[in-house]
């Protein structure tokens, strides 16, 4: 079978050797017109480059389809921890099925009045649903039953920052992590806010924050990310003050 037999056969059976088959033909193809006289032109590259663009898709959202299979085994299995609930979601979210979240976590907080871990479930999963009006309701329904909630003052940021109240979300980030200091995501979002701002010097100094624990703790691969970022926001910050630069 040539390429496209095997993309067809892939987007319709989902089986991976299709996609073994498929992926090596795609890649010599466009290697072999790359490096002909003329490069990758015209109507016929571009149709190639958007099937194996293609394929490469179909490949990611039955591999996240597997994911979730995966997950929800371990949730059946009784692996019912925070973590592979929000997994979960987002997963769930990418394939653009994050209202299956909202009705599993609507069911879940109405079976269980006043639990705070439930209405933080349900936060995410209508903030991973983009419907940021429902997810402020259910946070300041559970802020006001624990105040103190660090997950529900981090997604309140979230409905903050798309609300464009950049200084509170970015307040409500920083809370968040005051009151849990090991989970870094804060920092992240906030980190992304800034730059989006156009607050590099900020968003330097928040990549440093996280540079600074990973390295104090040893963590290399986790401090590779954040040091990359504070360069790349450095060169950035210096040709806006020399744009001659």
């Amino acid at each position: 079978m040539d390429k496209d037999e095997l993309l067809e056969r892939y987007e319709a059976l989902g089986e991976d050797d299709d996609f073994l088959a498929a992926k090596p033909l795609f890649e010599a193809e466009i290697q072999r017109r790359e490096q002909s006289g003329t490069g990758l032109h015209g109507l016929a590259d571009a149709q190639l480059l958007r099937q194996y663009g293609y394929l490469l898709n179909c490949h990611g959202r039955i591999t996240i389809r597997r994911a979730i299979e995966q997950y929800q085994r371990s949730i059946d299995l009784g692996g019912d921890d925070d973590q592979v609930q929000y997994m979960w979601t987002g997963a769930k979210a990418t394939l653009d099925e994050a209202g299956d979240a909202v009705t599993r976590y609507r069911e879940r907080a109405d079976a269980a009045p006043g639990d705070t871990r439930e209405l933080r479930f349900l936060a995410h999963a209508y903030l991973a649903a983009k419907d940021f009006a429902a997810a402020r309701g259910v946070i300041d329904a559970g802020l006001a039953l624990a105040p103190g909630d660090a997950v529900l003052t981090e997604h309140r940021s979230v409905v903050k920052a798309h609300e464009g109240d950049v200084d509170g979300a970015l307040a409500d980030w920083r809370r968040a992590h005051e009151l849990y200091s090991e989970n870094f995501g804060p920092i992240y979002s906030s980190a992304f806010l800034l730059e989006r701002e156009g607050r590099l010097a900020e968003a330097i100094e928040a990549w440093r924050h996280i540079l600074d624990y990973a390295t104090e703790h040893g963590w290399e691969l986790t401090a590779a990310w954040p040091r990359q970022e504070i360069q790349r926001l450095q060169a950035q910050l210096g040709n806006r003050k020399d744009p001659s630069g």
